[in-house]
């Protein structure tokens, strides 16, 4: 499970604005904002490109239905071992309880 933010949605978004929108640099930016490290706002400024159509890649969007989908797919996984695991024990156990059949003539 990820780590809960240290920043707000709209504390990322006014670091973002200040280097795409005013040109600042993400150093400068970082420092100003107290932001631990640059490779922070780094990240958030090209995930912000990605999101406005600047630069190729999956938007914040589609990271989060990729995420969510993989989430379904293991989920369904699970579910698939669930279903072969009784599967197999209640062939067994009809083997166990069947009689076995011969044949009259």
């Amino acid at each position: 499970m990820a780590r809960p933010s240290k920043h707000t949605p709209e504390f990322r978004r006014r670091a973002v604005e200040e280097v795409l929108d005013r040109g600042r640099t993400v150093t400068e930016v970082a420092r100003s904002l107290s932001i631990t490290t640059p490779e922070t706002l780094r990240r958030w400024v090209i995930q912000a490109k990605k999101d406005r159509g600047l630069v190729k890649g999956p938007t914040t969007e589609e990271l989060a239905e990729i995420k969510a989908l993989r989430k379904e797919v293991a989920d369904q996984q699970r579910t698939i071992e669930i279903l072969k695991a009784a599967t197999t024990f209640s062939r067994r156990q009809a083997r166990v309880r069947s009689p076995t059949w011969t044949a009259k003539r």
